[in-house]
């Protein structure tokens, strides 16, 4: 996570990580920006969503670009990247802290 609330997303992590880190920049800051590129694109949707959907925040702002970039080769190629801005609720700090308290609550296993 970087600071200012934006988070370049990755395809490698599950979009949970990217819903965490989400939520952790909310918690620091009014706003937050995921930036994905090529195949992290859809990890980055997902988490935006899933925060929307658990009434962690509300969708700001949904930019697309397209980028001319060169493969490993030297070949042009063209990348898509989108940028996810959300806010955060009037109710965040109350889902935040109800789901810490469950998540204290719930018992570990080994």
């Amino acid at each position: 996570m970087e600071s200012d609330g934006v988070l370049k997303v990755s395809s490698r992590p599950k979009h949970s990580r990217y819903i965490y880190e989400g939520k952790e920049a909310l918690k620091k800051n009014p706003e937050v920006a995921f930036h994905a590129i090529g195949e992290s694109v859809s990890n980055a949707v997902r988490a935006a969503d899933s925060l929307i959907a658990l009434g962690y925040a509300t969708l700001e702002r949904f930019e697309t670009l397209s980028l001319d970039e060169k493969d490993f080769e030297g070949r042009p190629k063209r990348v898509y990247k989108v940028i996810i801005k959300l806010s955060r609720t009037s109710n965040f700090d109350a889902l935040y802290q109800e789901f810490e308290k469950t998540k204290a609550e719930k018992p570990t296993s080994k």
